[in-house]
């Protein structure tokens, strides 16, 4: 875990570590040169399973991170957000799915979202990705791993691929995680194990036209593994990228093509295996990102939205459902949306 200036929450963060009914670990906590009160928190804990290491100064999560990697001692490596929860039993079943499955470098799980004051938030479109093959094609649309959610082998991620790549200030996870998918199996689990909270001052919040570059460079990157592509075109991860990092900035038009692009890229994939076609965890991916899509062109392009959102459900009908009670009332009411109709109202329209 690393931290900065994260005393709002970083306590909660620190008690559902300790509380894991998984109890043989330690529990490195980098303190990044914080200037409020989190140093006094971590040091309040009389655990003797937290080391607290103490940057200098403020130097970013990615070198931060690093700096945990190097120092670890474990077998396995987990990572969690000092402002996220790990559900009690969240260590045990990674361990366990990794020591059953040697041949795996890294496993995720699903993730429960919170808000500031830890309410729970219904956010169809989360869910990652289980198996290898989903994983590998949610990669070249979105990030396929909640980054508090990772438990991976030490080994591997840090001793042969070396970490997190410094160029990336934000998005570190992402590349990260494609360099590991392109090179071992990868899993998440279909719990949700984590909490992951969404809030205004989160690094997430923060991204900018820097981050916006280097997520396009690597969906070019995973295109070109998955798809085997010696050219990517510029349209592709530009659209793509667009949608993962910034919705709100994307034109209609954009949208109308990122759908007819997403598509184009689970034809390619599933050409290079045909078997895949029929594959679930495939089908879900790309209907959940044409549901996306047709959310997005509800308030405004609503002819186009419901094609979309009908194309999406001719791929997987559940995903679909899963997006009724968020597209119904956009398609309905726009902006108002949320003012006007609840979930409960637009239950059974699928």
């Amino acid at each position: 875990m690393s931290v900065y200036n994260g005393e709002r929450f970083v306590r909660q963060a620190i008690v559902s570590v300790l509380r894991q009914t998984w109890s043989d670990f330690e529990f490195l906590i980098i303190n990044d040169g914080s200037t409020d009160r989190t140093r006094e928190f971590v040091a309040s804990f009389l655990d003797p399973r937290i080391r607290l290491v103490d940057n200098p100064s403020n130097v970013g999560l990615t070198r931060s991170l690093n700096r945990g990697l190097e120092l670890a001692r474990g077998e396995f490596v987990a990572r969690q957000d000092a402002d996220d929860l790990s559900h009690p039993t969240r260590l045990a079943e990674q361990v366990a799915f990794m020591r059953s499955n040697p041949d795996v470098a890294l496993v995720g799980t699903q993730a429960r979202v919170i808000d500031e004051r830890g309410r729970v938030r219904r956010r169809p479109g989360w869910e990652r990705a289980v198996d290898d093959a989903a994983i590998r094609f949610q990669l070249m649309l979105d990030n396929a791993f909640i980054h508090s959610s990772v438990l991976f082998r030490r080994g591997l991620v840090w001793g042969r691929l070396g970490g997190y790549d410094a160029g990336f200030r934000t998005g570190q996870d992402f590349e990260l995680w494609s360099r590991v998918a392109a090179r071992y199996p990868v899993r998440n689990l279909a719990r949700s194990l984590v909490d992951y909270r969404t809030r205004a001052g989160s690094t997430a919040a923060r991204y900018g036209e820097d981050h916006l570059r280097l997520s396009r460079a690597v969906v070019a990157a995973n295109l070109s593994r998955h798809l085997g592509l010696a050219h990517v075109p510029d349209e592709w991860p530009r659209l793509v990228s667009g949608m993962h990092v910034n919705p709100p900035a994307v034109a209609e038009t954009e949208l109308l093509k990122l759908a007819d692009v997403a598509c184009e890229i689970f034809g390619r994939f599933v050409g290079r295996g045909p078997g895949v076609r029929t594959e679930r965890g495939v089908l879900r991916v790309l209907a959940c990102k044409l549901c996306q899509v047709a959310c997005r062109l509800a308030g405004g392009a609503r002819r186009e939205a419901l094609a979309t959102f009908d194309r999406a459900r001719r791929f997987d009908a559940e995903t679909a459902r899963s997006f009724a009670a968020k597209f119904f009332p956009l398609l309905l009411f726009g902006g108002r949306a949320r003012a006007l109709l609840s979930p409960a109202a637009v239950r059974g329209v699928l």
